[in-house]
């Protein structure tokens, strides 16, 4: 009897080092397949590659000997619905049970090689989140939009060509590039503890559902990539700025092509402007520099520098004046002031912090970055032209995740990571880091900062008690009241806990019965001697919150514990040791 059913053999992508991922990524595929999935080892993918399915030898085998793909076969598989949501894998080889292609034609024709042999179709195709990875390592390589889309032309036609030939090296450093976390304007922003990418995916993939809400949107990351994967997402956040960043990438998802000429125009004005190439018109109406500095900062900053900075972002918000609050152009020069002052809060509870200043000038890089958005614009345009990708419709709402602005069992998937707890070194300060930032966009006044901090989740401001709280939680805050060096932050521990289950508690009234829910958090925070670095104290967060989410009602399905690459070894004592979060997977009840 001939065999009806599919083969799916799953190559990963080439820049997963940690077997974390690996197991995330086949926790994904057995989610969209709807079946187990077998390892594959190098030795087939060699069997492949010669047979010129997959990509050249010199790229296809990366993991030392370990799990380079998957493998399964399915009865009848949704090809379009891997494309699209596939998070970990570079591409997929489809084997048909007989010579039929047709469901291949779902797939982008450049993004898809078709062939018939010994009785079988054969398909292979780039996921698109693949081809979406390597657009933004394109467009931080290229002069210019017309160079980075001639090498996205070039790029895929040779990967997809029948006989791949050993890569170039344009293309191989493109292919095997292993930072790859700025694609999808992900990289407009810098953003302290940023959700990564795949890892929004995958979790959306594993939740299922309809809509997506994040409580704590943070950058937007989780709304990105459930748009481009056709869900439809709700943001929420305190803080303001997370909420236009979040608006911004959004209306760059959306774009017809207006914000690439805004760009331009807005680069004309400064060039003119930086030659002395302006009306007598515009030299009238261009105002003088005014104070943006926060209070607390202005007695750090030298004053020649204070004064630099603040004419620099004058003419700047001058040049945007035609422009909506809030544009991607403005959050562009938020950006560029963010890297400008780097903080490192020192974790000791009295809001003391180290402060760096870029050498380079506001306006210097904010130029670069509109470069980078002009060119980031272009290959979104490039991608939406080759695969056909409409995002789904995303609001961003400013509320607080503790009282959510949504009716009751109205969401069917949450995926979300809250802020830190304050009582870890350098965590402390969320708000004050970006306060600058906030300030020049005029979404707060510079007197205002501490009275907004004092209101974030995981502040060390904030106040709280620790009796209802589970034992371990208690157990923490009780030994921080008793550390001399600890007690100060006590308080703040005691209501960040009870915060967090508030939050939990209002993502199970908003779950529909059933739903269910990625909760990810760092997997324990470690306490140190401040001179010696020695351990004094190991908190296993992660188990915490599953305490805090069974107080709050939901079902505590799974811990599932994932290691990071860290890419800063001077963030934190003992940076070098192992780091994991923790994803609890949390349900509704069908009987709640």
């Amino acid at each position: 009897m001939t065999d009806s059913r599919w083969t799916l053999i799953f190559k990963l992508r080439n820049n997963i080092a940690l077997e974390d991922d690996v197991a995330l990524a086949q926790r994904e595929l057995c989610a969209l397949t709807g079946a187990p999935v077998e390892p594959v080892d190098e030795e087939m993918l060699h069997a492949l590659c010669k047979q010129g399915w997959l990509l050249p030898k010199d790229v296809a085998i990366h993991r030392g000997g370990g799990v380079v793909g998957f493998r399964c076969t399915v009865e009848a598989p949704d090809l379009e619905r891997l494309f699209w949501r596939l998070s970990f894998c570079e591409q997929v080889l489809a084997i048909a049970p007989d010579e039929d292609t047709s469901a291949f034609q779902a797939l982008p024709a450049r993004l898809r090689r078709i062939r018939v042999a010994n009785g079988r179709a054969w398909a292979v195709f780039l996921p698109f989140n693949t081809i979406a990875e390597w657009s933004d390592v394109v467009a931080r390589r290229a002069k210019s939009s017309r160079d980075a889309i001639a090498l996205l032309d070039f790029l895929t036609d040779a990967l997809i060509a029948p006989a791949p030939a050993e890569l170039s090296q344009n293309v191989r450093p493109i292919v095997c590039a292993k930072q790859t976390t700025g694609h999808l304007f992900h990289g407009l922003h810098v953003y302290k503890a940023k959700f990564f990418p795949r890892m929004a995916r995958a979790f959306v993939n594993l939740c299922g559902g309809t809509t997506v809400l994040d409580p704590f949107v943070g950058s937007g990351t989780a709304l990105v990539e459930s748009a481009v994967m056709g869900v439809p997402a709700i943001g929420v956040d305190i803080d303001p700025l997370s909420v236009a960043i979040a608006q911004a990438k959004i209306q760059l998802l959306h774009d017809d092509g207006t914000l690439a000429d805004a760009v331009q125009g807005v680069l004309a004005r400064l060039d003119a402007s930086a030659k002395g190439q302006v009306s007598l018109f515009e030299i009238a109406e261009a105002p003088a520099a005014y104070s943006i500095t926060p209070h607390f900062l202005r007695h750090r900053v030298p004053e020649p520098e204070l004064r630099e900075v603040e004419t620099d972002v004058a003419q700047i918000l001058h040049a945007l004046r035609h422009l909506p609050a809030c544009s991607p152009l403005h959050i562009a020069l938020s950006d560029a002031l963010s890297r400008k002052f780097k903080f490192r809060f020192l974790g000791l509870g009295y809001g003391r912090f180290s402060l760096s200043i870029q050498p380079r000038r506001v306006r210097t890089m904010f130029v670069d970055n509109l470069n980078y958005l002009s060119r980031s614009l272009g290959v979104w345009q490039w991608l939406r032209a080759q695969t056909g990708v409409r995002p789904a419709p995303v609001r961003v709402l400013h509320g607080d995740a503790r009282r959510l602005p949504l009716a009751n069992e109205s969401v069917d998937c949450v995926v979300t990571s809250p802020p830190y707890m304050p009582a870890s070194s350098g965590r402390e300060n969320y708000l004050k880091s970006k306060a600058y930032a906030m300030t020049a966009l005029g979404l707060i006044k510079p007197d205002e900062v501490d009275a907004l901090e004092a209101k974030q989740i995981g502040s060390v401001q904030r106040v709280g008690e620790s009796e209802d709280l589970p034992e371990d939680a208690r157990a923490v805050v009780e030994w921080m009241h008793n550390d001399p060096t600890r007690c100060v932050k006590a308080s703040a521990t005691a209501s960040y806990f009870a915060d967090l289950r508030a939050s939990l508690r209002e993502i199970r009234r908003v779950l529909v019965p059933g739903g269910r829910c990625a909760y990810v958090v760092a997997r324990r925070h470690v306490f140190y001697r401040y001179q010696s670095r020695e351990v004094v104290r190991v908190v296993e967060s992660a188990d915490i919150t599953a305490q805090l989410a069974v107080q709050a009602g939901l079902r505590v399905l799974e811990l599932v514990h994932v290691e990071l690459q860290k890419q800063n070894t001077v963030a934190r004592p003992r940076s070098l040791d192992a780091y994991y979060e923790t994803i609890l997977l949390l349900e509704k009840g069908n009987a709640d």
